[in-house]
């Protein structure tokens, strides 16, 4: 009987991570290859970059500075980090010592540059309706851009992604802070992801008030740690197979092992009903 419970142990544990094999989520270090961070603390962004925001309007970098800023570099169609990492974002900021609109602001950019001011759009509401009231609308733009504005805003912090073959991109996942003049302060990475949470990605009011604080007194923070999250959009050749296959021949071997267990308790009441006729005899 104990020899059965184990084997039904064990077969739990084959199953249960072949279900889970498709994550899309991978942490690195420099070895990053194409992609990653290259920090560029110190170094000022071109401002005068032009890109198109949520409502289609044309829209200079440098008309969004001024104050303090969170830069996050996203594609709008990612179903995997990008979203998790904004509803993480979105959540912490009513909760900053700092004012959105009047102390900072939020600028999120689309890399890809098939992306629309309509995509933008929708996107944005979803996070802005997430921030609640407490957090001005305003003080959050969504922007859009052509290939060659993205790649100069991209290399300007040292953000480096990479297409997919199939679809979507691959990249870091890190918040960019931008002193009042767009010079970059630090950046703030994310390097854990919180299986089962409600937000499985969270930011530290305590991190994202001091990194405000800093970018506003126009300071180069360094010593970013290598070890960070990335979201990667594909699988590579066969791996959904693979894990499926892992996973059928996992429920089997569940099915077989609680077929084995329900015969041994059957052959056990009948054993003990046959010593119980022995001993009546």
């Amino acid at each position: 009987m104990k020899t059965a419970l184990w084997l039904l142990a064990l077969a739990t544990l084959l199953v249960a991570p072949s279900l889970h094999g498709h994550e899309t989520l991978g942490t690195g270090g420099e070895g990053g290859g194409e992609i990653g961070i290259e920090e560029k603390t110190g170094q000022t962004l071109p401002t005068d970059l032009v890109f198109r925001d949520e409502n289609g309007a044309t829209v200079r970098l440098a008309d969004l500075l001024g104050k303090p800023a969170i830069l996050t570099l996203v594609y709008y169609t990612c179903e995997h980090v990008c979203p998790l990492m904004l509803s993480g974002l979105s959540k912490a900021l009513p909760r900053l010592a700092a004012r959105g609109g009047r102390d900072y602001r939020v600028i999120t950019v689309s890399f890809d540059e098939t992306d629309t001011p309509e995509k933008a759009h929708d996107v944005r509401k979803n996070y802005i309706k997430a921030a609640g009231p407490e957090f001005p609308a305003e003080a959050w733009t969504f922007l859009t851009g052509d290939r060659n504005r993205i790649r100069k805003l991209t290399e300007s912090v040292g953000f480096r992604f990479k297409k997919d073959r199939v679809h979507g991109f691959d990249h870091p996942v890190v918040l960019i802070f931008l002193s009042p003049a767009g010079k970059v302060s630090r950046y703030l990475q994310v390097t854990q992801y919180q299986y089962g949470a409600e937000y499985p990605i969270a930011f530290s009011s305590f991190d994202l008030n001091v990194s405000l604080a800093e970018a506003a007194e126009g300071k180069a923070v360094t010593g970013f740690r290598r070890a960070l999250l990335y979201c990667f959009s594909h699988e590579p050749p066969g791996l959904s197979r693979f894990f499926y296959f892992i996973a059928t021949i996992g429920l089997v071997t569940l099915a077989a092992m609680a077929g084995l267990f329900l015969y041994l308790r059957a052959s056990e009441r009948r054993y003990r009903r046959g010593r119980e006729y022995d001993l009546e005899r």
